[in-house]
């Protein structure tokens, strides 16, 4: 939260420093968006120094803090500041909401990328959650269908749960979908994608071996994938 400072005016005759006391005041309350936000429209003066302010709030905290016109305390402000800087945070989270699937985890860290604080980031990330914007379960189920479709083993779809943010509850239920994988089929595929059959040449066989591997394939699926293709080749 951020403490705004006084003004210090000129030095005095009697060579002592005075400063002038903030003085804040509401000038305006205007509904948004259909009135799903209030603009609340600030005046900071100083001795001879002024400033126009204008910020956000969602209805939720507009009606929880219930700001009124005309002169305010500090600590009112600092409160209204607060609330628009997570009205803010909220905004930002919705607009990397409507570009794809964000885990709670990987949105709060896009926020504070963005400049807001940990704490911000975590609380609008929280409000998008319990909207029901973030829906960790369905979204990492999504990307094991994806994941699926890039003909991945499993070792790598797990990796990239938990590289998304994805919660503990959220990869396990994902997983559970890979029960009836066949993942030597995958593999088999894999390969005639890339290779067409097993290659003969003792390098290319390495670097197929290495490139199986980093799709997240055991060895054991590696072995039964080639020795499915090597029948069918007889």
């Amino acid at each position: 939260m951020r403490t705004i400072s006084t003004y210090a005016s000129p030095m005095t005759e009697n060579n002592t420093q005075a400063t002038d006391a903030l003085r804040i005041t509401v000038r305006a309350l205007r509904a948004q968006h259909d009135g799903a936000e209030v603009q609340v429209q600030l005046l900071l003066e100083s001795g001879a120094h002024c400033e126009q302010k204008s910020l956000l709030l969602t209805m939720e905290q507009y009606t929880a803090l219930k700001p009124r016109r005309g002169v305010i305390s500090q600590e009112e402000y600092e409160r209204i500041e607060a609330a628009g800087e997570l009205c803010r945070a909220i905004r930002s989270g919705e607009s990397l909401l409507s570009f794809g699937a964000n885990s709670f985890r990987t949105l709060a860290m896009k926020l504070t990328k963005k400049g807001y604080s940990r704490e911000v980031a975590t609380a609008a990330a929280e409000q998008l959650l319990s909207r029901g914007l973030i829906d960790e379960e369905k979204d990492a189920q999504r990307e094991v269908e994806r994941s699926l479709r890039k003909l991945w083993g499993e070792k790598r779809i797990r990796a990239h749960l938990w590289s998304r943010g994805f919660g503990a509850e959220a990869v396990e239920s994902a997983l559970s979908l890979l029960g009836e994988v066949d993942f030597a089929g995958q593999c088999r595929a894999l390969i005639e994608k890339h290779y067409g059959d097993v290659p003969r040449d003792a390098d290319e066989y390495r670097r197929m071996m290495g490139f199986l591997s980093r799709y997240g394939y055991s060895v054991s699926e590696i072995r039964a994938a080639i020795g499915a293709l090597r029948r069918a080749d007889e």
